[in-house]
């Protein structure tokens, strides 16, 4: 009988620690809509802007393409990681974000539900978008949108905020 205790107490806490661990889904396009947070025009607009970021960095030699995933996370999805920074990066792994040999990949992720927002660029970015400029976006565009409650639009600034630090104009 005490074996059966510790069998069973072992198998709940196992569960338990099973159902938070964090899920990967597969990705929709540039623009992930997990949450539901966008309409149809949105999530299209979203994707023309990275899709014209992504022309500009390609016609520059020094750039070589830079592609950026925009993902709202669930908390289901985030389940026990700490950081939306390392759920983000681990996404990008998974997703391949960025492809090889450059590994220039941009991951743009925010949970409303959760409130947490993290960009994250991939290695080949460390000396044209290293971390603290992607934390400057994320405090100085991002947070103002978020307060106003308009996660489009900090989307947006996300976007042209990374634009603007490498000097490419999306109008």
């Amino acid at each position: 009988m005490k074996y059966f205790a510790v069998l069973f107490s072992l198998l709940f806490f196992l569960s338990i620690g099973a159902q938070n661990t964090s899920y990967y889904p597969q990705p929709i396009g540039f623009v992930s809509d997990f949450e539901k947070d966008f309409s149809p025009d949105d999530v299209k607009a979203l994707n023309l802007m990275v899709k014209q970021l992504l022309v500009k960095t390609m016609e520059r030699d020094s750039l070589k393409g830079i592609e950026i995933a925009l993902v709202t996370v669930t908390d289901s999805m985030f389940g026990n990681t700490k950081e939306m920074s390392d759920y983000a990066q681990a996404l990008a792994d998974k997703w391949g974000v960025g492809s090889k040999p450059y590994h220039r990949g941009i991951v743009i992720a925010y949970g409303q539900k959760i409130r947490k927002v993290a960009i994250v660029a991939g290695t080949g970015l460390d000396k044209i978008l290293p971390p603290v400029a992607c934390k400057d976006i994320v405090n100085q565009k991002m947070s103002a949108e978020f307060k106003k409650g308009d996660p489009y639009q900090a989307l947006v600034a996300a976007v042209d905020g990374i634009a603007q630090y490498l000097g490419i104009s999306l109008k």
